[in-house]
């Protein structure tokens, strides 16, 4: 029989059309950057996939903020269900060992990746990606180390200084995930403050908290984890009740106009009149010198989710088969994507060039490599995208339950025993939805 569903399960599914989404857009800032742009000129026409909604496939910068908001609800999740049980000492028990063992299982596979990513790059995988004439490939793709002693200094220094300066020398994209790491670390805080809080104020606090960010032109974080926290309490309070609250019109007004916000072009805003008009009115809602981009970004995910969340039947989309198994893979997906466009998809693109064209010219520069066709990229992208989520189905199943299991152990190890008999989780007033 299979499982029960969760009520918020729609949120892995969300989380895997993200991680899905950041794949496409560094694919594509690699191929046809032209695609950050909202026409081929000032005024000019438009490619499809630089219209509206379409051009989601470059919207990398709202998958990231999905993943912020993500991170604010499933670490707000348990803590809001034991606080509006008045359950205050397993909400601080969970809350101390939810500090530990999730930040733990973000930075030990991140830690793998990296020494995998080391490893590659110091045998020379990287060596094809160093030529691309794909300059965002070349910017992500680190030459070896002069020396042995030299590579080793510079992975330690990499899998320490990370956490704090967010820089990767061997997988740029890897930025955000410090971010994540001082997400969940604001959320727990918040969290903590909050815990003895009456109910309505916990909507209220948080509202502030979001507001106060918003102002501050906190545009990566605050704006989105805040949020994220918000709809935590709302699954909390109302679970799949809250699709039965508005108007079915209403949900999908908030998903399309969300969707249309996210899209606001990363570069040359004003190029067509419906890029000018988002840009105009992100400008008049967000503070001086604001990544206006970013906060697009963030504004449009939110209002995205929210019509998500009293949708029913967008619920029971993001819940099909397909879209858990996206969820599952997704942080693999995120954490592994870039060594595969260097390594495999390199190959791919860039191998009959190779074997045409020397290595450097007589001062010893490297030379660049053609591109494959556009019609090879017909047969190359599937089959990337389908070693892409193998690897990653695998890594899912085998490498992230061993680093839970050495996360959990180190936690058994140094934690205090609790009494059992605090663990049982009280019912919720008035009848409020725990799932």
């Amino acid at each position: 029989m299979a499982p029960k569903k969760r009520d918020d399960n729609w949120v892995d599914g969300l989380r895997g059309v993200a991680s899905f989404i950041v794949v496409t857009g560094h694919l594509c800032t690699a191929f046809v950057p032209w695609l950050h742009d909202p026409a081929l000129s000032d005024g000019g026409p438009s490619n499809i996939f630089q219209l509206p909604i379409l051009r989601l496939c470059v919207g990398g910068r709202g998958s990231v903020a999905i993943f912020f908001i993500i991170t604010g609800f499933v670490n707000s999740i348990n803590p809001v269900k034991n606080s509006r049980a008045d359950n205050t000492y397993v909400a601080l028990t969970n809350l101390a060992r939810s500090t530990f063992t999730r930040s733990g299982r973000l930075m030990v596979p991140t830690a793998i990746a990296t020494v995998i990513a080391w490893a590659l790059c110091h045998m020379g995988a990287f060596s094809m990606a160093q030529r691309a004439d794909a300059s965002w490939i070349r910017s992500t793709s680190p030459a070896p180390s002069a020396t042995f002693g030299e590579a080793v200094k510079n992975l330690l220094w990499n899998l320490v200084l990370f956490w704090h300066t967010g820089a990767s020398i061997y997988d740029g994209t890897h930025w955000t995930l410090k971010f994540f790491l001082s997400a969940s670390f604001r959320t727990y805080l918040t969290l903590l403050a909050l815990t003895l809080v009456k109910r309505r104020y916990w909507y209220a606090v948080t509202g502030l908290l979001w507001a106060y960010a918003w102002l501050v032109n906190d545009h990566l974080v605050g704006i989105n984890i805040f949020p994220g926290m918000l709809l935590a309490q709302l699954q909390v309070d109302y679970g799949s009740r809250a699709t039965q609250m508005l108007p079915k019109v209403v949900p999908s007004i908030l998903i399309f106009f969300g969707l249309i916000i996210w899209g606001l072009p990363q570069n040359n805003q004003t190029w067509a009149w419906w890029s000018a008009a988002i840009r105009s009115f992100i400008v008049a809602i967000t503070p001086a010198n604001a990544d206006h981009s970013r906060y697009a970004s963030s504004l449009g995910t939110c209002t995205l989710m929210l019509g998500i969340f009293f949708s029913r039947n967008a619920r029971r989309f993001l819940t099909l088969p397909l879209f858990n198994f996206l969820g599952r893979v997704s942080f693999p997906v995120y954490l592994l994507h870039n060594i595969l466009i260097r390594t495999i998809l390199s190959w791919m693109v860039y191998g009959e060039s190779a074997t045409r064209i020397p290595v450097r010219n007589e001062k010893g520069e490297l030379l660049q490599l053609g591109r494959a066709s556009p019609m090879a990229f017909l047969f190359i992208l599937p089959i990337f995208y389908a070693i892409l989520y193998l690897v990653a189905h695998m890594w899912a199943t085998y490498v992230d339950p061993q680093c839970g299991k050495a996360v959990d152990w180190l936690k058994d190890k140094m934690f205090k025993e609790r009494p059992d008999s605090q663990e049982k989780l009280l019912p919720l007033p008035n009848g409020g939805s725990a799932s």
